[in-house]
């Protein structure tokens, strides 16, 4: 999820037209506080933002997402263990996928049910259950 947002806040594309459904109501997309926190240290540091525009940014991303407190830990990404947030995250909401770019968590392809899919994967999804 993070660079699908990231990648939604900077350019057009596949993640912009996966939010925007989020934006527009037809999915439902859920965050966590590591998940936002993890947003605010990228715009931070790798997009070098002041914090006036992260807090901006953060409140957009809130006015769309729905936030909730995963109880369950997992260690499924072993690669990279600071991408189970994600996991933790879609277990928690019951998430039917968890659309990302990053390859660790595409590598898994699915955990526990939940589909793990890059965004143009998932929007090919969407647009074909209508």
């Amino acid at each position: 999820m993070i660079p699908i947002y990231i990648s939604a806040i900077f350019w057009n594309g596949r993640p912009r037209e996966v939010i925007d459904l989020g934006r527009d109501g037809k999915i439902l997309i859920f965050t966590s506080v590591d998940i936002e926190i993890e947003i605010a240290d990228k715009l931070r540091t790798k997009f070098k933002l002041a914090e006036e525009d992260v807090n901006r940014i953060l409140l957009d991303f809130s006015a769309f997402t729905l936030p909730l407190r995963p109880d369950r830990k997992v260690s499924a990404v072993q690669d990279d263990p600071d991408d189970n947030k994600f996991i933790e995250c879609a277990i928690e909401s019951r998430a039917d996928y968890i659309v990302s770019g990053d390859a660790h968590l595409l590598n898994l392809k699915e955990f526990e049910g939940i589909k793990i899919l890059r965004a143009s994967e998932f929007l090919e999804r969407f647009h074909n259950q209508k």
